[in-house]
């Protein structure tokens, strides 16, 4: 007696990317000897792909499925109501009771996207410029270019691959808006992510300036009053000092003359 898939008694399923769910909405029902699985893929960003992979609870969730057709295997794009057919009795022959099925959802491409400079910043010309980035193909060394108004002002021909970059800002840069960061795979140039537009300043300049005047004024008053810095005019080198300047009554008297003369 030939027996037929009976029951699809569970099928609960959680597909983690990093930390983000990915598989939602997963559904299954039983039509002769196939089992129709029904899903929704979200991505995060327009144009990802990913592996889809379906098990089965007979082998303890340790073999992927092979006799399947539909939205399953590489380069499966986001979207909802997404289906996968598996043909159980071509893979598992006879067999009664009941299934739980696990799908396995993969990211294995994101495109290209510069997260930073973001919108309206500004970075200063002889200074870091962090540039950061998402997506691409992982190991494949990107080259950078600085556009001002559409405009190539500089590259850079090997940023990597880490999704971030210290640029050091050229002082032969000239400041100004509608700057971007072009990023792209040298062997793809059509893909380039471009990032928002940022401005480019010049460094401030911090000058510490002593007051000059109030100095040469101390210094004249120095000079002018004779001081020689304890209070007292040095008369020597000033004698007009109105301190140094002797009356006609101060003066002592003269010496008598000889012969006692008068």
């Amino acid at each position: 007696m030939r027996h037929s898939l009976l029951t699809v008694a569970l099928l609960v399923i959680f597909v983690f990317t990093g930390t983000a769910q990915t598989v939602k909405n997963v559904q299954a029902h039983v039509e002769g000897n196939k089992v129709y699985i029904n899903y929704d893929l979200v991505g995060t960003t327009q144009g990802q792909k990913f592996t889809i992979e379906l098990r089965s609870s007979i082998d303890n969730f340790n073999k992927v499925l092979e006799q399947v057709t539909g939205d399953v295997g590489p380069d499966q794009e986001a979207g909802l109501g997404k289906t996968i057919i598996w043909n159980a009795i071509s893979e598992q022959g006879n067999f009664s009771g009941s299934v739980t099925f696990e799908v396995t959802s993969v990211l294995t491409f994101s495109p290209l996207q510069v997260t930073n400079p973001k919108a309206n910043s500004s970075a200063k010309i002889g200074k870091t410029l962090e540039v950061q980035w998402s997506g691409g193909d992982r190991g494949r060394n990107l080259k950078m270019a600085i556009l001002q108004g559409g405009n190539t002002v500089t590259e850079i021909p090997n940023v990597g691959s880490s999704g971030n970059y210290q640029w050091q800002v050229p002082k032969s840069v000239a400041k100004g808006d509608n700057y971007q960061v072009k990023l792209f795979d040298p062997s793809k140039p059509n893909d380039a992510a471009m990032s928002a537009e940022f401005k480019l300043k010049k460094t401030s300049i911090l000058v510490y300036v002593i007051p000059g005047v109030v100095v040469a004024g101390a210094a004249a008053a120095l000079l002018l009053g004779g001081d020689n810095g304890n209070g007292k005019v040095d008369c020597t080198t000033n004698p007009t000092h109105p301190d140094c300047v002797v009356s006609g009554s101060d003066l002592p008297d003269p010496p008598p003359l000889p012969g006692g003369g008068s």
